[in-house]
């Protein structure tokens, strides 16, 4: 009887714990001038990590959109995101011999009117759960737009140009929304003041 209640409360503790895990994450796309351009929303599939996109408000023709290495969106330049997330040595690009960096994604399309619809892409070696490939690892990542097409094959980042747009990607994300990452730069400056 004790080793039978033993057996439900350790189920009970790992199912439990098993709820911990993060699943899906919204968050916010920002532009050079700290403006809500769109949503991006992260969710654990069994194939991957789903990737999707919408927004508007880019120039028309194609962009390239990355996963970098810290969940961090300081305009106007977006630096403070890092380089690509890797999780080895490999390359960037899709079409590189040594590539792709685990974060590498095909270019999303802005049409004429400067909208996007359904961007969607799956990161097969990244994770929502804890472990090699988790998007939460360094306290999270940052996805980036480029004003310019991913060639595929250019190193460090494909040729794709500046960094035009940014959102935060932390397992409390969705408790980032509405909070403006230009603000946080005002703050820490007038803090320094």
């Amino acid at each position: 009887m004790k080793r039978a209640i033993l057996i439900i409360s350790m189920t009970a503790f790992l199912i439990g714990c098993q709820s911990d895990q993060k699943t899906m994450v919204e968050t916010d796309i920002y532009n050079a001038d700290s403006d809500i351009i769109g949503k991006a929303t992260i969710s654990e599939e069994p194939e991957g990590v789903k990737v999707k996109v919408a927004l508007e408000g880019l120039e028309p023709g194609f962009h390239g959109i990355h996963i970098h290495e810290f969940p961090k969106c300081e305009g106007p330049n977006f630096e403070s995101a890092g380089n690509h997330w890797t999780i080895d040595d490999s390359k960037h690009g899709l079409m590189h011999p040594e590539g792709p960096h685990v974060g590498d994604m095909p270019n999303i399309e802005v049409g004429g009117d400067g909208t996007i619809a359904d961007y969607e892409f799956v990161l097969s070696e990244a994770t929502l759960k804890d472990g090699k490939g988790s998007m939460f690892s360094d306290e999270g990542k940052a996805l980036i737009i480029h004003s310019g097409q991913d060639d595929g094959v250019s190193q460090p980042a494909g040729n794709s140009g500046e960094r035009i747009a940014c959102a935060v990607i932390k397992k409390d994300s969705e408790l980032q929304e509405g909070t403006n990452p230009g603000d946080q730069v005002e703050q820490k400056e007038e803090e320094e003041s």
